[in-house]
């Protein structure tokens, strides 16, 4: 029988070892790219729409946060091999 201490040291580290494999890869972006995806889709956006951050990065898109009202949404834009920003629908 496992000693109830043992379980809890368990239960409570696995989440942070799982978390050390997590890079940030929103760090490694020019925060430009993000206001830039903003202003791609700004007019389809409500007005009043605020631009909050980048959300994710990846490969091939771009992921931003946007406030529209009371409520937060992602937006994404696509990117092209040389980091350039494509237009996402």
């Amino acid at each position: 029988m496992r000693h109830p201490t043992a379980i809890i040291c368990l239960a409570l580290a696995a989440p942070t070892l799982l978390s050390c494999d997590r890079q940030d890869t929103t760090a490694d972006i020019d925060p430009k790219l993000g206001l830039d995806c903003f202003q791609i889709h700004r007019t389809a956006l409500p007005p009043g729409t605020q631009y909050e951050g980048i959300d994710e990065v990846a490969a091939d898109k771009l992921v931003i946060k946007v406030m529209t009202g009371a409520e937060l949404q992602t937006v994404e834009c696509g990117m092209g091999p040389d980091g350039s920003l494509k237009e996402t629908r």
